[in-house]
């Protein structure tokens, strides 16, 4: 069973929690838990006292400027007309294809063809 813990953002289809679960992780969305209209630093904070990482198309979340101390982001870049069917099917595809530690301590950008990651150098 997968350790790693995730937030999934109000602007991810509600349906990507639900892959997420059948894959066999923790995740909780953040219209389920108060925050829907919660501002990113209140997201990053909850995510940093809960230890679980950020899924969003919120490409601000990937900012360690702005979050020095950063809980880790998949920041998923594909087109704005994708379906939440085409969104999870890529977020499966990327899922089952790399090792968690690949995942953990990292900001990750999906995207169509190919995913970058920046390691966080945690404080």
């Amino acid at each position: 069973m997968p350790n790693l813990k995730f937030l999934l953002d109000a602007d991810m289809p509600r349906s990507s929690a639900k892959l997420m679960r059948s894959l066999g992780y923790d995740i909780e969305d953040v219209r389920d838990i108060g925050l829907r209209s919660a501002k990113d630093k209140e997201i990053v904070r909850y995510a940093l006292e809960n230890k679980r990482i950020i899924i969003t198309r919120n490409i601000g979340f990937g900012s360690t400027l702005r979050y020095p101390k950063h809980p880790g982001a998949m920041i998923i870049r594909l087109p704005y007309n994708f379906t939440p069917r085409e969104i999870n099917g890529r977020l499966k595809n990327f899922l089952t294809s790399v090792n968690e530690d690949e995942i953990k301590n990292s900001i990750i950008i999906v995207e169509l063809t190919r995913y970058r990651k920046r390691t966080i150098q945690q404080k």
